[in-house]
């Protein structure tokens, strides 16, 4: 970096940030382990891809045959970011002097790990380096929301199953014991979501989330057009793909219902297509597709106009309609970098686009994803370097002075987060 990417950068460390959306969970926020760490499905995903097999990665394998296979392999991608999160991660919290993990220094790693991670309030103090005051989780509807900070972890409502597989058995009996609803029609399946929402709202959520996939179709549909197909649903009858279609839409505009009766902003998620390899590891399995598009989500953001919506996406095609989409609707608001994005080269690509067009005020600028809380520190700080090199350029071109630099700094990593999510 340069020298005053440098300086804006040793700033932008000191702004607290708060992370809106996270994996972490929430009765055990830290890993167990560096063999659970170094599973963290990017090293997984990326072993297979360049030779190792799955019976090296296998849970059945000790710590010392799966650490070991995956170490060796992890050579061939010592160049990538994502190798880089580790090692950082290594040194700011386990006290790894080494530039690359390997067979040699593995073993000292993982010692020094399980001290940390047994330590008491250690998620706390992994917080305090990581300079973040809350992380966001993802909580699906069933899940209780008792026996943890909620100060901290904010509990988000995840409503993939209630879309997606509304009438399984499990989403239905899940329902009930959540809500004490057993839904038989359309009118107890609002009632059910409803009280989904409640309990959430009255436990400190602030916010649903849902991932959608590029062929789901947002359209509105009436409550007469979704009854038979509800009726069929839960008969186990089976439905062609348009009434499957609609049936998801129909619930999705439920889903925002509850947003905005319970003033909760929705997380929304656009572009990956799941289950896409059949060959690949836990959890990589997923890929994108450019086909996406917010054009049909236009409905739901003017019939919505009083729930905000925080838009990600999966493509970097989709990149510039979003930032038209977050320059017109005022419920519009341009989300983090996720999953294949969150490298710097998009990263930066993106942040320059969305401050060079965009109200500081109307950006996210980043969330986690991550499955254990020591994961957020080299996230976040990857996202700040990027930051600072961007920011610097702004103040450069003379465009901003170094403290609006870090005024936009501090919107993007905090005050908007606060503001929008009512922290």
């Amino acid at each position: 970096m340069s020298s005053l990417a440098e300086s804006l950068y040793a700033e932008i460390e000191k702004i607290q940030a708060i992370d809106i959306h996270s994996h972490v969970r929430p009765l055990k926020p830290s890993a167990a382990g560096l063999r659970e760490l170094l599973g963290y499905h990017y090293y997984t995903e990326l072993a297979f891809s360049c030779g190792l097999e799955k019976d090296q990665m296998a849970v059945s394998l000790s710590d010392e045959a799966m650490v070991t296979a995956l170490v060796a392999r992890m050579a061939d991608f010592d160049n990538t970011v994502q190798y880089g999160w580790i090692v950082e991660l290594a040194r700011k919290l386990f006290d790894f002097k080494d530039r690359r993990l390997t067979e040699a220094n593995w073993r000292p790693l993982a010692a020094a790990a399980a001290k940390c991670l047994a330590g008491t309030d250690w998620s706390a103090e992994v917080l305090r380096r990581a300079n973040i005051e809350k992380v966001f989780l993802t909580n699906t509807f069933t899940e209780d929301l008792d026996g943890f900070d909620r100060h901290v972890l904010v509990p988000c409502l995840r409503c993939d199953d209630l879309v997606f597989h509304t009438a399984r058995p499990a989403t239905l009996d899940g329902l009930a014991q959540r809500t004490g609803v057993t839904v038989g029609n359309v009118a107890t399946l609002k009632q059910a979501i409803r009280g989904v929402f409640s309990y959430f709202s009255g436990r400190g959520a602030r916010c649903a989330a849902i991932s959608l996939t590029p062929e789901f179709v947002c359209l509105p549909v009436k409550p007469a057009e979704a009854e038979p197909l509800l009726t069929a649903a839960l008969q186990g009858e089976p439905l062609s793909a348009e009434e499957t279609a609609q049936l998801r839409s129909f619930v999705f505009y439920l889903i925002a219902d509850g947003c905005r009766e319970f003033a909760l902003p929705m997380q929304l998620m656009i572009g990956a297509v799941r289950g896409a390899y059949d060959h690949g590891v836990a959890n990589g399995t997923d890929l994108v597709a450019n086909t996406a598009s917010l054009g049909q989500y236009a409905d739901l953001f003017n019939r919505f106009h009083d729930v905000t919506f925080t838009v990600s996406y999966l493509s970097p095609t989709m990149a510039h309609e979003l930032l038209t989409y977050t320059w017109i609707f005022r419920n519009v608001y341009a989300s983090g970098h996720w999953w294949y994005t969150n490298i710097p080269g998009y990263i930066e690509a993106d942040l320059r686009c969305r401050i060079e067009a965009l109200p500081r005020t109307k950006l996210l600028g980043y969330y986690s994803d991550a499955y254990y809380i020591e994961f957020t520190l080299p996230k976040f700080n990857m996202y700040r370097r990027c930051l600072a090199r961007v920011l610097a350029e702004q103040v450069e071109m003379k465009r901003l002075t170094e403290a609006e630099a870090l005024a936009v700094a501090a919107a993007l990593l905090r005050d908007n987060p606060k503001r929008i999510f009512n922290v």
